[in-house]
């Protein structure tokens, strides 16, 4: 007989296998595999493999929210210190996810702009770029500070799939080390 699955560890195991495999690669049978479970167990806790996957999207959404974002965001007055630790952070987690971030990677593989997980993406990349513009407000004009936050989250974003593809942090260390250069004002024009 096969155990009642914890809704908690529903969504981790999906959560690793949609970021390992990708959305339409993995399948419910998949999932209550890697968990023991029957798929009337998944179904208890989720009416399809679609909730299933935008409550993973809202796990990971919310663990950068709370232990990643708030580095910056929740601090009186963000600067180089904050960015610095948030990049640090970022590392982290990325060292122990090589498969990259799963919001990202849904974003890539699950394009329709219609689709039902983009309203989770579109406000976790809102709030990514955030992070960047917060540090950047005080230093550049409104208008610049956003574009440079845009560009920053595209170069970071750039330099974990990079991550992903060659298993090296180089890159990723690269942007961030370009980062705090503007953060602090100490850009050089020819980065």
């Amino acid at each position: 007989m096969a155990k009642l699955a914890d809704k908690q560890e529903l969504v981790d195991v999906a959560t690793a296998l949609f970021r390992q495999k990708g959305y339409s690669a993995t399948s419910v049978s998949d999932i209550v595999a890697a968990c023991g479970i029957s798929k009337g167990s998944l179904y208890h806790h989720f009416d399809s493999k679609e909730a299933l996957a935008v409550a993973a999207l809202n796990r990971v959404s919310e663990y950068f929210r709370r232990e990643l974002f708030s580095l910056v965001l929740d601090a009186p007055q963000a600067g180089a210190a904050e960015l610095a630790a948030f990049n640090q952070a970022v590392e982290v987690f990325f060292s122990q996810h090589p498969d990259g971030c799963l919001l990202a990677n849904l974003s890539l593989e699950l394009a329709a702009p219609t689709s039902l997980f983009q309203p989770c993406i579109q406000a976790f990349f809102a709030q990514w770029a955030e992070v960047y513009a917060c540090v950047f407000r005080p230093l550049y004009p409104e208008q610049q500070a956003q574009q440079m936050a845009d560009d920053a989250l595209a170069s970071v974003h750039g330099g974990i799939l990079l991550q992903r593809i060659r298993g090296s942090m180089a890159s990723l260390q690269r942007q961030h080390a370009h980062l705090l250069q503007l953060a602090t004002g100490t850009h050089n024009e020819l980065c």
